[in-house]
């Protein structure tokens, strides 16, 4: 009888040593998957904020979009109502002048632009 009651004892004890180091894994394991929860949330929220910039940049371009294309409407409507060949005919001086100053006007700000949307590229660059 006391056999079977040492028997029976070691075999509990063994038991209770198994379930002991299963329940300290598991809560080992628990406490890597609630930071891993903690991170992918605060990745999340991080993705989120971006989206929503991204979203408003592209709200906005789609604005300065169709102002440009606005200007481009007035400007081909005025080009369409004039006859520039026959003006530049009678008064060729006066014609070439303000192609030359207009000309020159859109490569500055193809210059300026062109600057800036490289400046956005390369922060480094304080000029």
């Amino acid at each position: 009888m006391n056999q079977l009651t040492m028997g029976l004892l070691v075999a509990a004890g063994l038991l209770c040593f198994f379930l002991y180091n299963q329940n300290q894994t598991l809560t080992e394991n628990n406490i890597k998957l609630e930071a891993a929860v903690v991170e992918q949330q605060q990745t999340m929220a991080i993705m989120k904020e971006q989206y929503e910039k991204q979203g408003e940049s592209l709200m906005n371009m789609s604005r300065e979009m169709a102002q440009i294309e606005k200007e481009k409407a007035e400007y081909l409507a005025i080009f369409s109502r004039h006859n520039v060949d026959l003006l530049a005919t009678k008064k060729p001086g006066m014609i070439e002048l303000r192609f030359n100053n207009g000309s020159e006007q859109v490569m500055e700000g193809i210059e300026d632009d062109t600057e800036k949307l490289y400046n956005l590229g390369n922060p480094d660059n304080n000029d």
